[in-house]
């Protein structure tokens, strides 16, 4: 099983992040990159893995959101 690290590493298990992540890319490629999107995607994210009771760590930081 592969170990996860980074912030969130404890919502992994109980919020799949695929769709996410391809929701994100398929963004991004429409919209030139724009950060603002991956933070808009971070911030679902980090709200959907909060609602199903994981633990989310900084993520703002090191995504520079």
């Amino acid at each position: 099983k592969k170990s996860f690290q980074g912030p969130f590493r404890a919502c992994h298990d109980i919020v799949k992040p695929h769709d996410f992540y391809r929701n994100c890319l398929s963004d991004l490629c429409l919209n030139d990159g724009a950060r603002s999107i991956l933070c808009q995607v971070l911030e679902t994210y980090a709200a959907t893995c909060r609602k199903h009771g994981a633990v989310v760590h900084d993520w703002r930081t090191p995504s520079g959101c």
